[in-house]
């Protein structure tokens, strides 16, 4: 039979204090979870997680003592550990939250000056026939793609971007990245694309760049070709050419910014 007496002992115990407590823990941990959630790094948790819950489990069912005595007394080793394999995901997080409040843990980004700037850099560079490629970060962390450039910690701008890629400049042949409205990093080395169809293989290095970032995240890529001065989006390891900067930007409000009125094609697919 249950025990009544310890169940009642357990719910004279639970107070506003201890309803505080739980209510502070579960915020702490949908707030760790929303902001890893997509990330490498949610993938890498539940690897730790599940090899703990193994080792949990095994230590005891076979009541393995030096198992259990490692579990009971590893606490603080797996939060150090964790804040240095997921430190670029932290360092993300207290900068985006001191720049925009706790609001800024549940907001979504907004993109609007990012999709202006864009498109403004770009109608320029391909005016001008200036090749550019530029990858925006979404859910996926890009720290080690930004790590292999030169930081940069800039407000996203027409004239910064576009200048980055000025022809001879020391930047102007590897990728930048964006993040929210900043510019990360400039002289980005991004992953190639591979495997290609038929049609595509003609296609430079910047642009397999471009659809190779795209193939193992889920950031979008805006590549401008200095040969033709044709403007692409990549996703999802795929290239669309877009005609003129108003269907940049539309294409870029479907993708970043959705709202009921941008414009869609019939079968819901982005305006390309």
């Amino acid at each position: 039979m249950p025990d009544f007496t310890r169940l009642r002992d357990i719910s004279d115990q639970f107070g506003p204090s201890a309803a505080l407590d739980i209510a502070l823990i579960a915020v702490v941990i949908y707030s760790a979870l929303r902001l890893l959630s997509g990330t490498r790094a949610m993938t890498q948790l539940r690897g730790g997680l599940a090899v703990v819950l193994v080792a949990v489990v095994l230590g005891r069912i076979f009541d393995l003592t030096v198992v259990n005595f490692f579990i009971d007394r590893s606490l603080t080793a797996l939060l150090i550990g964790g804040a240095i394999i997921f430190q670029p995901e932290l360092r993300r997080a207290l900068d985006r939250l001191g720049r925009t409040g706790a609001s800024g843990w549940f907001n979504r980004p907004q993109y609007s000056d990012v999709i202006e700037s864009l498109v403004e850099a770009t109608r320029h560079m391909s005016a001008v026939r200036h090749g550019g490629l530029f990858v925006l970060e979404r859910s996926t962390g890009l720290q080690d793609v930004i790590d292999t450039g030169v930081p940069v910690d800039a407000r996203v701008s027409p004239q910064l971007l576009s200048g980055i890629f000025f022809p001879n400049s020391p930047l102007h042949d590897m990728a930048v990245v964006l993040r929210e409205e900043r510019v990360v990093a400039a002289g980005c080395v991004l992953p190639l694309a591979n495997d290609l169809p038929y049609s595509e293989r003609q296609l430079g290095t910047r642009h397999r760049a471009a659809i190779g970032i795209t193939e193992h995240t889920d950031a979008l890529s805006v590549v401008v070709s200095e040969e033709t001065g044709d403007i692409s989006v990549a996703l999802g390891g795929r290239l669309t050419h877009v005609d003129d900067e108003d269907r940049l930007r539309d294409v870029l409000k479907w993708l970043l910014a959705p709202v009921p009125d941008v414009a869609r094609s019939r079968n819901g697919r982005a305006p390309v």
